[in-house]
């Protein structure tokens, strides 16, 4: 009796579980993707596809809530200017490439990661993996991974660094995102 009761419970409680995001996560990543590879489009897409404020903020750590609002808008921006110079430095990795979605993994409702697999016309194919979250009714790109690495988590350890050395300023870290 009670193995039953346990089970219906289960089976209610898997009814009640909210939809998750995958199905909505993979078009906005099948669609920006194949923006991506499109050379004309590649960087206005790839733009718009990230929450660069919430990045930045990730990216930040601890020192997020350390820092003026003036302080965050210059480090937001100079992020936004990495990442752009990050994208010209790669955009023949994924020029004129094949990426096709292989599947998602639901985290919530609102977070899901998307792997792909990128073929480029001239290259090895490799796997990417894009997590994406849904804020305010819009679903957007807040971290990337290639061979293994993170770009978000990989940032927010650097600009760490930075910060934890002695007098180290925002404008240390806005400084090493420039260069």
């Amino acid at each position: 009796m009670m193995i039953r009761t346990l089970l219906a419970s289960a089976a209610l409680a898997a009814l009640a579980m909210p939809a998750f995001a995958g199905a909505e996560a993979e078009a906005l990543i099948a669609s920006t993707a194949t923006q991506i590879s499109d050379p004309a489009k590649g960087q206005q897409a790839f733009s718009q596809s990230i929450d660069v404020p919430m990045v930045a903020r990730f990216t930040l750590g601890k020192y997020a809530n350390r820092i003026s609002d003036d302080e965050r808008h210059r480090f937001t921006t100079a992020f936004d200017n990495f990442l752009a110079s990050s994208f010209q430095k790669h955009n023949d990795d994924f020029a004129n490439s094949k990426v096709e979605v292989i599947g998602s993994v639901d985290r919530s409702a609102t977070d899901s990661i998307v792997e792909t697999l990128v073929t480029p016309a001239d290259g090895d194919e490799m796997t990417v993996r894009w997590r994406v979250v849904e804020r305010s009714g819009e679903w957007k790109v807040v971290d990337v991974e290639v061979l293994g690495l993170w770009l978000a988590i990989e940032q927010r350890a650097q600009i760490a660094a930075i910060m934890d050395k002695p007098r180290a300023t925002i404008d240390d870290a806005i400084d090493a995102l420039n260069s």
